[in-house]
């Protein structure tokens, strides 16, 4: 008999969900921090960093493509 052992769908990591949030953005754009946190924690609902080592992510990432970044997130 063979068994065979569930094989879960590899979870993305925090990059690369900072990269599919701005993928769409243009060098010069505004991006909300808080936004995406916000679609970083529903497209990762199991991340485990913190929304602070997001942000740092967010920032690294947005300062290599050339976005603006709007620090938002202690906003209503």
């Amino acid at each position: 008999m063979d068994i065979q052992t569930p094989v879960w769908p590899a979870q993305r990591t925090a990059k690369e969900l900072v990269r599919e949030v701005l993928k769409d953005s243009q060098p010069g754009d505004v991006i909300s921090v808080k936004a995406i946190i916000i679609a970083m924690r529903e497209l990762g609902p199991c991340l485990m960093e913190t929304d602070c080592q997001l942000v740092a992510m967010v920032v690294d990432c947005a300062t290599q493509w050339g976005l603006f970044i709007a620090f938002d997130v202690r906003e209503p």
